[in-house]
């Protein structure tokens, strides 16, 4: 259900975090051809900047999976080790099973997988100066600054387009297809019939969701999706009083 009518042009991530073990935020931004932009981002309680960095990247390469993307698509970022990783040091990796050169096992090798299973043909990360007046670059270290703290997402009156953390706001060229798949995932919950992870990923737009991939139980709006076995998937609607 990839949303071709919207071009992605760029694309700009940062984290934050207070003590390095401490609280921390990610911050994600996405422009398009049409000058809108959706802005995402979280915080996690007790994190550390690098893993903070590294989510951001995993949350915008999910989002950047639904659009079309112009030709030589940068996402940028100030950390190096991000870029590093992706660039270069992940290919190594994976060839000595997630194990440095040392053989001691990669740090957060739990997301550099992720993001390995997110890469995007013709998308390459851009290093950019962190605080050097950047817009782009600004504004995404006040989402994650924000986020960091227990603050959520700031106003950003310039934007044409605001989508907030899991989609609570939802850009209105996205209504219409937001509603028919609420209807259709409703059909399907009626009938009872079961679908297999694709199918499923298809129909909530889930692209590499970790739960879908671990085929583990997860919420999505005012449904429960439970896993049957075989790799195939039941929608149960949730009680809400």
């Amino acid at each position: 259900m990839t949303n071709i009518e919207s071009i992605a042009i760029e694309a700009a991530t940062d984290g934050a975090c207070s003590g390095n073990p401490g609280a921390g935020g990610w911050g994600g931004l996405i422009l398009f051809e049409d000058g809108s932009q959706i802005e995402f981002g979280g915080g996690e309680k007790h994190t550390t900047n690098n893993r903070m960095e590294l989510t951001a990247a995993i949350k915008t390469l999910e989002r950047l999976q639904e659009f079309t993307l112009k030709r030589n698509f940068k996402l940028r970022t100030d950390s190096k080790y991000l870029i590093e990783g992706y660039t270069n040091w992940i290919n190594n990796w994976k060839k000595n099973g997630w194990k440095t050169s040392s053989g001691k096992q990669v740090q957060n090798s739990d997301l550099w997988k992720i993001i390995d299973g997110l890469r995007l043909t013709d998308l390459s990360m851009e290093f950019v100066k962190g605080h050097s007046g950047d817009p782009l670059n600004e504004r995404v270290d006040l989402i994650a600054t924000n986020y960091s703290k227990g603050i959520s997402l700031p106003r950003n009156p310039l934007n044409k387009t605001l989508i907030n953390k899991d989609d609570e706001l939802l850009a209105p060229v996205n209504i219409k297809n937001l509603l028919s798949r609420i209807e259709l995932v409703d059909e399907f919950e009626k009938k009872g019939y079961l679908l297999n992870s694709k199918e499923l990923s298809d129909l909530l737009t889930l692209k590499r969701d970790n739960n879908i991939i671990a085929h583990k139980r997860f919420d999505w709006r005012n449904w429960t999706i439970i896993p049957i076995e075989n790799k195939y998937w039941k929608i149960i609607k949730k009680n809400i009083e």
